[in-house]
């Protein structure tokens, strides 16, 4: 375990040092691609593998803009997309303090957002349009929380405003953590109640192996949607595919 932990204290450090000494020197291909390697490297330390269960055929290049919409079981989740498909993440205002991970989000842009503030959910529209607008891919948590995973709750509306501001695509992604051997649901990750970040991560540490089964949906057109229609087109593609997995 202290062998583990150790591991991940280097992987921090190398991400200290991509984000502070490396990234001023590269454009924003290669900053997506060191994101998506670093997230790689660090669920394989933490021993989170990373299923995907099929949509292949819909990711797009890392210079696409696009939203991507799923839903939210862990702090993992994030890693788990970044893994597969680097983006501008949306998170918790709350993440902002996490130790190190809080640093680490900020130097990757992410956007912030006080779910209970309309000025801060109006800003974090913007925000996301302007990333769109630089040929960013964009990810966010539509139901506002993290659950236990067995189901999609409603998704909230505003996010995707900034899709059909910039006529991007949406495209639904489903997280399921599951037992490598059974197949059954796998509540170790859940990021749910009033557990902390620490705490969390020391049970994703402890954990034999975490695997997550992903799939990515075909993308939805903004092109004659509402944010609400958007956002329930969304939610249904992404709760179809969950109860697949």
């Amino acid at each position: 375990m202290l062998t583990k932990y150790a591991r991940l204290l280097c992987s921090f450090v190398q991400a200290f040092w991509i984000l502070w000494v490396h990234f001023p020197s590269l454009d924003r291909d290669e900053k997506l691609t060191e994101i998506q390697n670093w997230s790689q490297r660090t669920l394989r330390i933490m021993g989170v593998n990373v299923r995907l269960n099929a949509g292949l055929e819909h990711t797009s290049p890392n210079n696409t803009p696009q939203l991507l919409v799923a839903n939210h079981v862990s702090w993992l989740d994030v890693l788990v997309i970044q893994s597969l498909q680097p983006s501008v993440f949306v998170a918790k205002k709350e993440v902002r303090a996490w130790p190190v991970v809080g640093a680490i989000a900020q130097a990757c842009e992410v956007v912030f957002v006080d779910r209970g503030s309309p000025s801060s959910a109006r800003q974090m529209v913007e925000d996301v349009t302007d990333a769109l607008t630089r040929g960013y891919r964009v990810a966010g948590f539509p139901e506002g929380t993290s659950s236990e995973g067995h189901e999609v709750r409603l998704f909230h509306a505003n996010l995707f405003e900034a899709a059909i501001d910039r006529g991007v695509e949406v495209q639904p992604i489903a997280l399921r953590y599951i037992n490598a051997t059974t197949g059954a649901h796998c509540q170790v990750a859940a990021f749910v109640g009033e557990i902390g970040f620490v705490a969390s991560l020391h049970k994703v540490m402890c954990a034999p192996s975490i695997t997550v089964s992903l799939h990515i949906g075909a993308p939805l057109s903004p092109q004659g949607h509402s944010r609400r229609t958007l956002a329930h087109l969304s939610h249904r593609s992404v709760s179809t595919q969950l109860n697949a997995l």
